[in-house]
């Protein structure tokens, strides 16, 4: 199902709805008028973090094999559409049991929730101890068990964050926050010279003839050296000392043999690289101001680490895309309709007439510095069309459409998939829909959806299911300072239309249109519209240059299409990002907005482009990541670097409330002795290592009562060569 919301158009006249647009049924959304080219709470408890835990890949499904039939991939065979049982035990048993406030019965037990448009609750209770509250925000993606431990609850606690020179940090305007990192350019503060490696002359009339120049130097501490030149009178040889020989000491025991005329150190060379500075597209829309949104991911500053590229390909299914639109079609490099079951790759069979799957691609990537319409947060990567909705005034698609879909983006060997489009959770998973995305992720696919517009606590699908990032929308409050996004007093927020649960992944901005009659281009988020639309729906004026025919929407869908042209940005600076790296990667470096909706925050693509890098260039006043950012986690492994968590309900670790308070309590028995610790990874490749923030109790825990020192916490930053204690 795709969504209705206020949308405008470049059109002359009436203010009209635009369909197709969103993340789910219903809600969200308000109107701008025309833009033109002519001048240029506490986070609750509970509920599986979406945070990806080191070591832990997508469940590999079978490839994808051709055939010579019809039937073009071979993909597991669906599971019944059917409720998942949840297993409920503890430690000790037996102890009472609720789901959604009724009584299920004691442990252990089973319980089957129904589907509904909020979360449900499920309650463990031990005597003389908090209920132990489980937030079960799907319950269709398999099996799930949940376990408590009431021997071991131990109520959490971040003391403290500390940071170094080294930390990356946001610069605030009111709670409004844009990126400020600076990236690495200057030398003034890296070795001028080498620590092992320095150069000799020697005068050979004047050299012990009994001793050869190896022996001599073997004798200071050198194991390597080789001659660079020589004469009658002088011979240079460069030198090496073994690690640990101080240099010093073996420069001056060697310049006092006889034979030696001086000896000098070895200097250290850069690449002479220009600042990196931001990177500003000379396209219309973006330098009027229009696509605010770029400006408040910091995306400028990101393009400075290396703009996209034509091999990363991002896969848009959804309602297709105008062959005509200049700001699209040039970057599409395949394209297919997929409708009843019949795919057709004809030219123009998957041409966009109602104008959602067009803006979706070109808020991605549309064609960027081209002095011309838009600029694509990828700026650069390639694009997969797949058209899956129906040509009417208002489309559908079926899920089975949407499965076959996603298996052509993996057989094309796309580089992530983006799903703007959703249905709500009332009617639960689709097996086959659900085993597609499983298969793209086990390709190392990423699949990128919208939470949904229904103001709901749990997600829709195909956001909902497992290892998908669900990405929810930020809006900017400019009630202080009316259209501009970075004015004083102005602050994001996450509208009441945008979906959120416990595992939602982090939000981007989506915009809060207020109504048809809505002016704030700031409320929206503007881009590319189709030049072809079915007749009914609101149009272009004639004669309107397709780089200036565009749409102002706001919902999800508008969202999830920025973080995939993030995301896209970020595998063309690392192309072997795992799915679980890149949405790691895109939630610890999320901003925090300070909404208790926001899942890990708001996409700050500079921050994550930097870490990426390994970019901690020290930016003026430091600052430590926020409570939010961290996972806190049981592991009894030491050493290395990757930690080894033997939680039973958080298997990725527990989000830590905004106030930096948590709950351990899932550990199975005989797992002592643990160690209880928190993490904040900053650059998201699952390892604890510099630049991350990382804390943890200081002896072992027992085997029974809280884990002692948890209550408080004192997390630092990470320094290079850290292993876990």
């Amino acid at each position: 199902m795709l969504l209705r919301f206020f949308a405008v158009i470049a059109c002359a006249s009436a203010l009209l709805f635009v369909s197709a647009c969103g993340g789910g049924g219903g809600g969200g959304g308000g109107a701008t008028p025309p833009v033109t080219s002519t001048t240029p709470t506490p986070t609750p408890t509970g509920g599986p973090t979406s945070t990806p835990t080191p070591g832990i890949t997508a469940t590999p499904v079978p490839t994808a094999t051709p055939t010579s039939g019809g039937v073009r991939y071979i993909l597991p065979s669906a599971s019944p559409a059917a409720l998942s049982a949840i297993t409920v035990d503890s430690a000790p048993r037996p102890l009472a049991v609720t789901l959604d406030g009724a009584t299920l019965g004691t442990t252990p037990t089973t319980a089957t929730p129904t589907y509904s448009r909020s979360a449900h609750t499920l309650t463990i209770t031990a005597p003389g101890l908090a209920p132990y509250v489980i937030t079960l925000a799907q319950t269709a993606n398999g099996p799930r068990s949940v376990f408590y431990n009431s021997l071991i609850d131990t109520q959490g606690r971040i003391a403290s964050i500390s940071t170094s020179a080294s930390a990356r940090r946001t610069m605030s305007v009111g709670r409004f926050t844009r990126g400020a990192l600076r990236p690495r350019s200057s030398i003034a503060s890296r070795p001028s010279f080498s620590d092992q490696r320095f150069v000799v002359h020697y005068d050979p009339v004047q050299i012990d003839a009994s001793r050869t120049f190896a022996q001599l130097e073997a004798a200071h501490g050198v194991v390597r050296a080789a001659t660079l030149a020589q004469s009658a009178r002088d011979v240079t040889r460069v030198v090496t000392v073994g690690a640990g020989t101080p240099l010093a000491g073996a420069l001056a025991s060697l310049a006092r043999e006889r034979g030696v005329t001086s000896v000098d150190r070895v200097r250290l060379r850069y690449p002479l690289a220009p600042p990196r500075g931001p990177v500003y597209p000379n396209d219309p829309f973006y330098a009027q101001g229009a696509q605010w949104y770029l400006d408040a991911i910091d995306a400028p500053d990101a393009w400075s680490y290396g703009l996209g590229k034509a091999t990363i390909s991002i896969a848009v299914i959804d309602t297709g895309y105008d062959v005509a639109q200049t700001e699209v079609a040039p970057g599409v490099t395949f394209s297919e309709k997929i409708v009843g079951g019949t795919i057709d790759a004809g030219a123009n069979a998957a041409n966009d007439t109602d104008g959602h799957g067009t803006f979706a691609a070109g808020v991605a990537s549309a064609q960027t510095n081209n002095a011309s319409g838009y600029a694509g947060v990828a700026y650069g990567a390639s694009l997969q069309v797949y058209k899956v909705f129906t040509d009417s005034a208002t489309p559908t698609a079926d899920s089975a459409d949407v499965a076959e879909a996603i298996r052509e983006a993996v057989a094309h060997k796309a580089s992530l998939i983006l799903l703007p489009l959703g249905g709500t959770s009332d009617a639960g998973p689709d097996p086959l829909e659900r085993d597609a995305v499983a298969f793209a992720l086990a390709s190392n696919i990423a699949v990128i959806a919208p939470s949904g517009n229904e103001g709901a606590t749990t997600l829709d699908y195909p956001a909902g299911y497992d290892g998908v990032i669900s990405v929810g929308s930020s809006a900017i409050n400019d009630t202080a300072s009316p259209g501009s996004a970075f004015g004083g007093g102005n602050f994001e927020y996450v509208p009441t239309y945008a979906n959120t649960a416990p595992t939602l992944g982090l939000v981007a901005p989506g915009g809060d249109l207020a109504s048809a009659t809505d002016s704030d281009v700031i409320h929206g988020i503007l881009n590319a519209y189709t030049t072809r639309p079915l007749p009914g729906l609101p149009a272009c004026p004639a004669g309107t240059a397709p780089a200036s025919c565009n749409v102002t929407l706001s919902g999800t869908s508008a969202a999830a299409s920025i973080v995939a042209g993030a995301s896209a940005l970020l595998l063309a600076q690392n192309p072997a990002l795992t799915p679980a790296q890149l949405s790691q990667l895109l939630d610890s470096t999320a901003d925090d907005i300070k909404d208790a909706r926001q899942g890990h925050g708001r996409l700050n693509l500079h921050a994550a482009s930097a870490a990426l890098a390994g970019d901690l260039t020290p930016v003026p006043g430091p600052s430590p990541p926020t409570f939010n950012a961290f996972v806190a986690f049981a592991y009894r492994n030491s050493g290395g670097t990757q930690p080894q968590i033997i939680d039973m309900n958080f298997p990725t670790g527990v989000r830590v409330n905004t106030d930096g308070t948590f709950r351990i309590a899932d550990i199975p028995a005989g797992a002592a002795p643990y160690k209880i610790a928190v993490w904040a990874d900053a650059n998201g490749n699952g390892s604890i290592d510099a630049g991350d923030s990382f804390g943890v109790v200081a002896a072992n825990c027992a085997a029974s009562g809280p884990c002692s020192g948890a209550n408080a916490i004192n997390a630092k930053r990470v320094a290079a060569g850290f292993t876990l204690p």
